[in-house]
């Protein structure tokens, strides 16, 4: 209760407190409403659900999602969507080239060249071509 003697929570259905032992560090305490559960279960939902925080907190610090487009449902699936197939192809891109750069370094530099254009070995092959022509013109013949 605050100071004033009113609730801070207006929660008013029973919860059970969860406490979870961890060998060589602090115990972490739950508050559940699920009281069919055994506390193996909840432990191990919460467990899972720390994996997800953890991913969609790399994702918004390494994707660049620091806030959402649109306030709709649709809009924030979307821009999620986006992200997680754009990391996925930086992933998958990343593991059938044997890179050695980590994700992050992955990622940094398809920021920085996305908007480059990639020179093919035709369009390379074009430029040398049109080099030799535009010097052969420029150069005098001797015979």
């Amino acid at each position: 209760k605050t100071p004033g003697g009113r609730r801070r929570n207006h929660y008013d259905k029973q919860l059970r407190r969860v406490t979870v032992a961890r060998p060589g560090a602090a115990p972490l305490v739950f508050a559940t409403n699920d009281l069919q559960s055994t506390a193996l279960e909840i432990a191990q939902r919460y467990k899972e659900r720390w994996g997800i925080e953890l991913f969609f907190k790399w994702l918004k610090q390494h994707l660049k999602i620091k806030r959402f487009l649109g306030r709709s449902e649709n809009a924030v699936r979307i821009q999620v969507l986006t992200a997680l197939i754009s990391y996925l192809l930086v992933e998958l891109h990343r593991q059938q080239s044997s890179s050695k750069q980590s994700m992050w370094e992955c990622l940094c530099v398809v920021r920085a060249t996305l908007f480059q254009r990639v020179e093919t070995e035709m369009s390379a092959y074009r430029r040398r071509r049109q080099d030799r022509a535009t010097i052969a013109h420029l150069q005098p013949s001797l015979f």
